[in-house]
């Protein structure tokens, strides 16, 4: 599950605004930023990953 930081991160990012952009804004390191967005984007491939087994497996 992602964080409500993870996903005011990618909501920013999604407008286009760079990780210092962001970073100005939540009023966190550029460091942070990256770390956050990168949580959160491979959060959700493991998330697209364990559906698609699920699915093969007949899981719902």
């Amino acid at each position: 599950m992602l964080t409500q930081k993870e996903i005011k991160v990618l909501e920013l990012r999604a407008k286009n605004l760079t990780q210092i952009e962001v970073s100005k804004r939540l009023g966190i390191s550029q460091a942070a930023v990256s770390h956050f967005e990168t949580n959160a984007l491979r959060k959700i491939r493991d998330s697209k990953e364990t559906l698609q087994i699920a699915k093969k497996l007949g899981i719902k």
